[in-house]
């Protein structure tokens, strides 16, 4: 017998479906059972039928049971098998909290959660109809299960010889997703907190982890379970029933900005300083460093995404920057105030970080109950922010692999026990490092000194070294902006009335956000004719004094870095063209870094002296070692050349004598060169030589 409730409610969506979603309906009939669900808008709902949206909102059980029937009914005759057609209910806009805010209030109700999600189970099956026969008498009993009271006797023998028959059971599929908050809703070290989610039927394998999602449920609850399996009484823990999935935009964090703070943002971008007030207004209590800090206010803004080859292949959009210092140059500082700054960003440390924390992985745990498991790493759940690594040199070389594939197509690629997956991971990284041996030694090519591989380090589109260099002016001026803020932060804890006041940067963080928010949602500049040429006379420029040198001052893919600064640089003016002046900044930046990493000893721009740490200049002192060994062991008979003879001759020839035994040593270590007696040296002869 009809339950009358759930039929009078079924007459009122019959109302309404024929009103809002006749066409849907038709389109599921002639695809089913290929489609199998109908995304049914809440707001329609609300204006149709107030009253019913709200019994949707508190009492979503009955109604959601509603809604089915009457959508079997308007497809007639339609042969349903063992499929279910279900109504996809999204855009609730009343029960809408953040997923840490999910509590006991919303038991039992329809909420709509914005979430991303961090990980997604195996699909397992799940029993929708149950048949259960008896194994004396043979009756046979059909419940639909988490509806209808399931027992073991049988009601005609009264005899517990009840057995489940599988083949007569329905199953439909179950996967479980967890979820947390975007990290563009939460601000400052609030905790994230996961919630789990249980999607069904034609839900299952629709998203990945690292996606944003509006995620409509019903929120469930369970007796929890503690650590050795006992159930603990009075105690719960939730779930999520999810009704529908709609995928959100997938870019940068979309702060709400509305029409009077976009007018601001738009008078602002008229000043003609703007780009200047924006990097000062970049970690504002750290004197100094105003290269790196222009560096990351292009880094924050972008350049233009969505720009494919001829071929079809992706164009990065987001700049990757490195700094390596010295200890206590600030590095730290900079990472985590920029990471306070941005809409969306992620701060993490290379002693803690794993490649799977770091990247995606595919593991078993407790999730999906000994099943497999793909769960996002920070790269993935920070695509379309910023992500901040500090002691990038501490990150295992394991680790530091996964990150090749993410730091230049930004892409992740998991494939494990028949797992293949891909992640988008479209992040800017700013990485911070130290050098090798503490400090950087101004006698070695800081490359050698870089402890980071070098197909790694060419990944990036900017790289600063920030010495510790001692000047008493700078010193000076370092000390006193330093104790000012001190002197300032004390003050206003104590409520004193006179004190030096420290500069406030130039615009408020919270506009600061909002502009590069609005900039990364609307701007997309393009490159014009004479900002292209001016990157085109730069690059030739400086690969003919190369060709005239004999070095590599510059690489094809250094071009793109150029243009992507500059693209950012067209950004924080909010224009759609890239100018003159944007190449201009761009070119000026990307000099700054040549001239402080890639010049040898001779003054000669080589750009292998990062990217390989085998300049020109080191590549011909090492071939005349082996040229003077290889001459003073004929002259020797073949019974090697005296360790003195050779640095005699190659001081002779410009090298100073610390050079001299480093690259000697360097040779004996790699076997090039080996001492067959004490004070001789000789050249490795190779088996395939």
């Amino acid at each position: 017998m009809a339950d009358p409730v759930i039929e009078a409610i079924k007459a009122r969506f019959d109302d309404f479906y024929e009103r809002y979603c006749r066409e849907s309906i038709d389109e599921l009939a002639v695809s089913f059972p290929t489609r199998r669900s109908v995304s049914v808008n809440f707001a329609d709902l609300a204006k149709f039928d107030p009253d019913l949206a709200k019994e949707l909102l508190d009492k979503p059980d009955i109604v959601l049971e509603a809604a089915q029937e009457s959508l079997k009914g308007k497809l007639g005759d339609l042969e349903f098998g063992d499929n279910e057609v279900h109504p996809r209910f999204f855009n609730q806009n009343i029960n809408t909290p953040l997923v840490q805010d999910v509590g006991s209030a919303f038991v039992g109700k329809l909420v709509r959660l914005d979430s991303l999600i961090v990980k997604r189970s195996e699909i397992s099956p799940k029993a929708r109809l149950d048949t259960y026969k008896c194994t004396y008498c043979g009756e046979v009993y059909k419940w639909r299960a988490g509806k209808d009271e399931i027992t073991d006797i049988c009601q005609r023998c009264r005899r517990r010889t009840l057995k489940h028959s599988t083949e007569d059971s329905i199953f439909v599929n179950l996967q479980k997703i967890a979820v947390q908050d975007p990290l563009e809703k939460l601000r400052g070290s609030v905790p994230t907190w996961q919630l789990e989610a249980l999607l069904e039927d034609d839900l299952v394998n629709t998203v990945v982890p690292g996606e944003l999602i509006e995620l409509t449920g019903v929120l469930r609850i369970r007796p929890r379970r503690n650590i050795r399996g006992k159930v603990e009484k009075n105690v719960y823990s939730m779930f999520l029933e999810c009704v529908s999935i709609k995928q959100k935009q997938k870019e940068f964090a979309e702060l709400s900005i509305n029409d009077e703070e976009e007018r601001e943002i738009r008078e602002l971008a008229k000043d003609p300083q703007i780009f200047d007030k924006i990097w000062k207004s970049i970690a504002p209590s750290i004197y100094g460093h105003n290269e790196i800090k222009q560096a990351i206010a292009l880094q924050l803004f972008g350049g233009t995404p969505g720009k494919t080859l001829i071929d079809g292949g992706p164009i990065r959009s987001d700049m990757h920057i490195l700094l390596i210092g010295d200890p206590g140059s600030a590095k730290t500082r900079i990472l985590q105030s920029v990471q306070r700054l941005v809409p969306k960003g992620i701060y993490v440390s290379g002693k803690s970080v794993t490649g799977g924390g770091m990247t995606a992985v595919a593991e078993r745990d407790e999730f999906s109950e000994g099943g497999w498991t793909l769960r996002a790493g920070a790269m993935v759940l920070g695509s379309g922010g910023t992500i901040s690594i500090d002691e990038f040199d501490k990150i295992s070389d394991e680790d530091r692999a996964s990150l090749h594939e993410a730091l230049e197509s930004q892409t992740i690629s998991v494939a494990k026990a028949g797992i293949v997956a891909t992640f988008s991971a479209k992040t800017a990284v700013l990485a911070a490092a130290n050098p090798k041996f503490g400090r950087f030694d101004p006698n070695q090519y800081p490359a050698s000194q870089f402890d980071i591989p070098t197909t790694l380090l060419s990944r990036f589109d900017l790289i600063f070294p920030i010495r510790d260099t001692m000047s008493v002016e700078d010193d000076r001026k370092i000390a006193k902006h330093i104790l000012l803020q001190h002197e300032a932060a004390g003050a206003k804890i104590t409520d004193a009335k006179e004190y030096e006041q420290v500069e406030a940067p130039p615009l408020n963080p919270e506009l600061l956000r909002k502009y590069i928010a609005f900039a990364k949602k609307s701007i997309t500049p393009v490159l014009k004719d004479d900002a292209a040429k001016k990157v085109q006379e730069y690059y030739i420029g400086l690969r003919q004094l190369g060709l005239k040198q004999g070095t590599t001052p510059i690489t094809p893919r250094d071009i793109e870095g150029i243009i992507r600064m500059a693209e950012a640089s067209a950004k924080t003016r909010l224009s759609g063209t890239v100018e003159l002046v944007d190449a201009e900044l761009a070119i000026q930046l990307k000099e700054y870094m040549l001239k402080t990493l890639a010049v040898d000893t001779s003054g000669r721009r080589d750009i292998d002296i990062i990217l390989t740490d085998m300049p020109k200049e080191k590549v011909n002192k090492i071939n005349s070692i082996l040229s003077i060994v290889r001459k003073l062991n004929e002259e020797n008979s073949g019974n090697g050349a005296q360790y003195r003879l050779v640095m005699e001759e190659a001081m002779k020839q410009e090298m100073d004598e610390n050079t001299v035994k480093r690259y000697i040593d360097d040779l004996v270590r790699s076997g090039d060169l080996y001492a067959p007696r004490p004070g001789l040296l000789k050249i490795a002869t190779h088996e395939n030589e």
